[in-house]
């Protein structure tokens, strides 16, 4: 099957220019958070708006040529990680009007795009598309809520660092420029809460979509028991400090632990299959 972005130059410059666009915008926050420097505080926001309408943009012009169906490659969710990556920060940062952790985030969505851009020069499939409001909302939820696994793992990593920062007496640049433990651990409840939410839609519309399909799935496979487990350990996370106590600190580490593990899962998909969905290991 011949690649659609070699076929279509306007959708192959525009799936190459996407990147770029985050990487300006992870330029402009990194030389804000860094160096505070006041044109670049003046133009990251405006950057992030436009380089999230552009890859708005970039998918509604590749899923137009399916008649606006996503499918299930590897390019398809790797793209649309980095854009609920983008979209779930900038709805943080102009709600709690917070912009300090936006060079941590937005550089990660950078690589999924970047990642995304390198796998659509060599896609020959574009794996089967979904139809249908269960097999769309299973894919989004799924989508947002590794998005909401990657960002409390992210903030967790920050956490860990200035926690550090302090017990060492280091009061440096970290310790001045991110938001304090507290603030950081609310921002971390708050991603845990979001990604349970998010996974628990995806196991509901999942099993919904197989019903109504009648389709067989072997629920041994190693993506649903990680599917699961995360979804369960997501869950206990959100009691475990009411309830018993457990500090954010130890929380942290099961959740950068958590991060690793799904990404580490999502990498290795997407070099073995075209199709997430039609993996059988």
């Amino acid at each position: 099957m011949a690649n659609i972005f070699l076929e279509n130059s306007l959708l192959f410059a525009l799936t190459q220019i996407v990147p770029l666009f985050y990487i300006v915008t992870t330029a402009l926050y990194g030389i804000h958070f860094f160096k505070e420097t006041p044109l670049a505080g003046s133009l990251k926001q405006p950057a992030l708006i436009l380089t999230v309408v552009m890859h708005v943009a970039d998918l509604g012009l590749l899923t137009s040529t399916a008649g606006y169906r996503l499918s299930y490659s590897a390019y398809n969710l790797m793209s649309m990680v980095a854009l609920t990556l983008a979209i779930t920060y900038m709805f943080i940062e102009f709600t709690t009007k917070s912009d300090k952790t936006g060079f941590f985030v937005i550089a990660f969505a950078a690589g999924s795009a970047l990642f995304s851009s390198i796998l659509s020069a060599q896609t020959v499939d574009s794996g089967p598309a979904f139809s249908g409001l269960r097999i769309g909302v299973h894919l989004i939820a799924a989508i947002f809520g590794f998005s909401s696994v990657a960002i409390a793992g992210l903030y967790s990593g920050m956490y860990l660092v200035l926690f550090r920062q302090i017990r060492l007496n280091r009061f440096g640049l970290l310790f001045q420029r991110l938001p304090n433990l507290e603030a950081l651990g609310l921002l971390i409840m708050h991603a845990v809460a979001f990604g349970f939410f998010f996974l628990t839609v995806t196991i509901v519309a999942g099993v919904l979509e197989q019903h109504a399909s009648k389709e067989v799935i072997n629920l041994f496979e190693p993506r649903l028991i990680a599917l699961f487990v995360i979804w369960l350990l997501y869950g206990v996370s959100l009691v475990i400090k009411p309830l018993f106590g457990w500090d954010i600190k130890h929380m942290a580490v099961l959740l950068i632990a958590l991060f690793v593990l799904v990404t580490a899962l999502l990498f290795i998909m997407s070099l073995v299959t075209p199709s997430f969905h039609g993996m059988r290991i």
